[in-house]
C-alpha cells in the first residue's frame, strides 16, 4: 500500500486558509497563531476553505466601524464582512475585533479572555461563511456549530453561564 505525503500543520493550514492579522490595538491580545487556529478549525468544521483577515482595533475605531457599517454608535466586540463574489465557493472576508470590548465582556461573563477571543473569532468566521442568528432557528444552528468547534479547540460552551467564584 502506498502512503500519501504527510503534511505539516502549517502546510495543511496553507492549503485550506489564507490568513492575515493586523493588530492596531493597544491591548494585550492572543498571538496570531491562536487566531489562525481558531479560523482554521471553524472553516474545517463546515468543510470549506477561505481567506480571512482580522483587524484588532481599539474602541474608538471599533465604534466608528460599527457606526459606519451598522449605524450603531458604540464599540462592538466583532464585526464580520463577507467579501465573496456570488459564484465563489471559498470564503473570503474580514473580521474586526475590539480587544477592550472582548476583555470587558469576558470579565462580565466570568470567562477567560482567550476563550472569549476564540468564541468571537469562530462566531465571526461563521458569519463570513453565511451563518447568522436573525431568527431562533438560525441562531440554534449557528450556536451548535460554535459549541462543537469550541469544544474541539478545548473551550467550554460559551452559552452556558458560569457562577462567579
Amino acid at each position: 500500500m502506498r502512503r500519501g505525503k504527510r503534511l505539516s500543520l502549517s502546510q495543511l493550514y496553507a492549503r485550506r486558509l489564507r490568513f492575515s492579522l493586523i493588530n492596531q490595538s493597544s491591548s494585550p491580545v492572543p498571538n496570531a497563531k491562536d487566531f489562525e487556529r481558531w479560523v482554521f478549525c471553524a472553516l474545517t468544521h463546515i468543510g470549506t476553505r477561505g481567506e480571512i483577515a482580522i483587524l484588532l482595533c481599539d474602541e474608538a475605531d471599533a465604534q466608528q466601524y460599527n457606526h459606519d457599517y451598522r449605524q450603531k454608535d458604540y464599540a462592538t466586540n466583532v464585526l464580520s464582512f463577507d467579501l465573496r463574489l456570488q459564484d465563489e465557493d471559498a470564503i473570503c472576508g474580514n473580521l474586526v475585533i475590539c480587544p477592550q470590548v472582548v476583555a470587558k465582556e469576558a470579565a462580565e461573563q466570568n470567562k477567560t479572555e482567550i476563550a472569549h477571543f476564540a468564541h468571537l473569532t469562530v462566531h465571526g468566521t461563521l458569519h463570513v461563511s453565511g451563518f447568522d442568528h436573525e431568527n431562533d432557528a438560525d441562531a440554534a444552528i449557528m450556536e451548535t456549530h460554535e459549541i462543537t468547534i469550541l469544544k474541539h479547540l478545548g473551550y467550554d460552551n460559551p452559552y452556558e453561564s458560569k457562577e462567579s467564584i
